[in-house]
């Protein structure tokens, strides 16, 4: 059967979600095929379709290398210059160092010490939205959660976290209206706050990465401040989307497969391996890329030194060969050897643990405490993020017909905003533009030297524009 040809670079492609009949089809034939045209590369690119396969490229980082990076670029435009330097882009032994300074951070005890504080947002997230009938869940409830909780883990302070979320969305262009500039001095802004808070850690350590990350030494030389600055921002983002687009897909899913839904609300004990089967089941991040590093063999295909290849991980959660009634969800599938995470190797995802531990909290929030939650569309509809990596959507009203509290009683409405509401309220009043212009006229090194001399003891972004001035 001739399949038609999918220009899997780029993002227009997935304006409707994962073309998972294409890739069902294609995995029936080869589990490797060739794609020759893209904007950059003129020796094109391989795609992997199959689980097992993954598997094997995954775990040989000695043949398959991430760097310079693990992007798919879609336009000749799109300049992942720089991005070589992120931890995601780093091989053995470089990226082994790196990795285990920053694992301290993500010890499975350090996460769970966590759980209390998590369970706060996830409690306070949904009495934000009680007294009303519907929202928007993408923006109100699945974004906020891991804004919050990777805010915590670095030490930003509540009245910043939106701002650096808005410029965390700017930066890596998940949305086609941002021009390269926005995204360039979105990234530029999130450096210079990066570098403000290192200033203030360098004076006073805290219980959070960043005074962490000062402290760390590889072969015997501290981390340089560039960095730190990518770590800040890469946390940023990998703390937040696949987490986000589980919540939303996964809430989409279950109200899609009401007796899966029934299934949870009557034992809420299944969460744990239903989070498995939703991060199976919506796959949020879709590729990364391998290079390879010598003349090789992958799925019986003869691959060249310097191939480009992708793993389609929505394909290998669906691989037949791999999992029973595949495109079916099943909230007590076990075992589960889903891939949304990466397909083992030294680059399985760092938060794994924290991401599963969110989800797992807001799915029983949202199971016990949402009395007829509905959304009118079955995703066919609903708008979706403008990417060739992360499958989500951008927008996904929801309706209830009321919320309980933690103990299933009905809460009392009309009482005041809380105040996280009231922050997001006001933060939305805040003229980007004005940022904008001011940002121009802040320099790193003036940053540095107007906090050290100030001495504050918590960086806001008023305070650091004040200071930088």
């Amino acid at each position: 059967m001739a399949l038609e040809k999918l220009d899997l670079h780029h993002p227009s492609t997935f304006i409707n979600g994962f073309p998972h009949e294409y890739f069902r089809e294609v995995r029936k034939q080869t589990p490797i095929f060739f794609q020759e045209e893209h904007p950059s590369w003129k020796d094109g690119y391989w795609n992997l379709t199959r689980h097992n396969d993954m598997y094997e490229v995954s775990r040989d980082s000695e043949t398959f290398k991430c760097s310079p990076h693990p992007f798919m670029e879609a336009e000749k435009s799109e300049d992942q210059s720089g991005s070589e330097n992120l931890l995601i882009s780093l091989d053995p032994p470089d990226h082994t160092r790196m990795r285990k300074l920053v694992n301290k951070g993500f010890t499975p005890k350090r996460v769970q010490d966590l759980t209390e504080r998590i369970q706060n947002h996830v409690d306070r997230i949904i009495d934000n939205v009680a007294d009303k009938k519907g929202c928007d869940m993408v923006s109100d409830i699945a974004v906020e959660l891991p804004l919050q909780v990777i805010a915590d883990l670095v030490g930003v302070p509540v009245e910043d976290r939106h701002q650096i979320f808005e410029w965390t969305e700017m930066s890596f262009g998940f949305d086609e209206t941002f021009t390269n500039e926005q995204r360039a001095e979105a990234t530029m802004n999130m450096y210079i706050y990066a570098e403000g808070m290192c200033e203030l850690r360098k004076e006073e350590r805290q219980d959070d990465l960043i005074s962490l990350l000062l402290d760390a030494e590889i072969d015997d030389h501290s981390l340089e401040q560039q960095q730190i600055n990518l770590f800040f921002l890469l946390l940023q983002n990998a703390g937040s989307e696949t987490t986000r687009n589980l919540i939303t897909s996964g809430t989409l899913a279950l109200l899609n497969n009401r007796d899966q839904l029934e299934k949870l609300q009557k034992n809420l004990e299944l969460v744990p391996t239903a989070v498995e089967e939703m991060l199976r089941i919506t796959t949020p991040v879709m590729q990364f890329k391998r290079t390879a590093s010598v003349d090789t063999i992958v799925a019986g295909q003869k691959i060249k030194k310097g191939d480009k290849i992708f793993m389609w991980y929505p394909s290998g959660n669906r691989d037949e060969n791999e999992f029973e009634n595949h495109d079916q969800l099943d909230v007590a599938r076990d075992p589960n050897h889903h891939i949304s995470f990466g397909a083992g190797g030294p680059h399985f995802c760092l938060g794994a643990s924290l991401a599963r531990l969110e989800a797992k909290l807001m799915f029983e929030a949202i199971l016990t405490r949402f009395v007829d939650l509905d959304c009118a569309d079955d995703g066919t509809n609903l708008p979706r993020v403008y990417s060739n990596m992360i499958d989500g959507y951008s927008k996904m009203p929801i309706t209830w017909s009321e919320v309980r509290d933690k103990d299933g009683k009905k809460l009392k409405t009309g009482s005041k905003k809380g105040n996280l509401e009231k922050l997001t309220h006001k933060l939305k009043k805040i003229e980007p533009k004005k940022v904008s212009r001011k940002l121009k006229r802040v320099e790193p090194k003036k940053v540095a030297q107007k906090l050290k001399k100030a001495k504050p003891k918590k960086l806001t972004w008023k305070k650091l524009q004040k200071k930088a001035q």
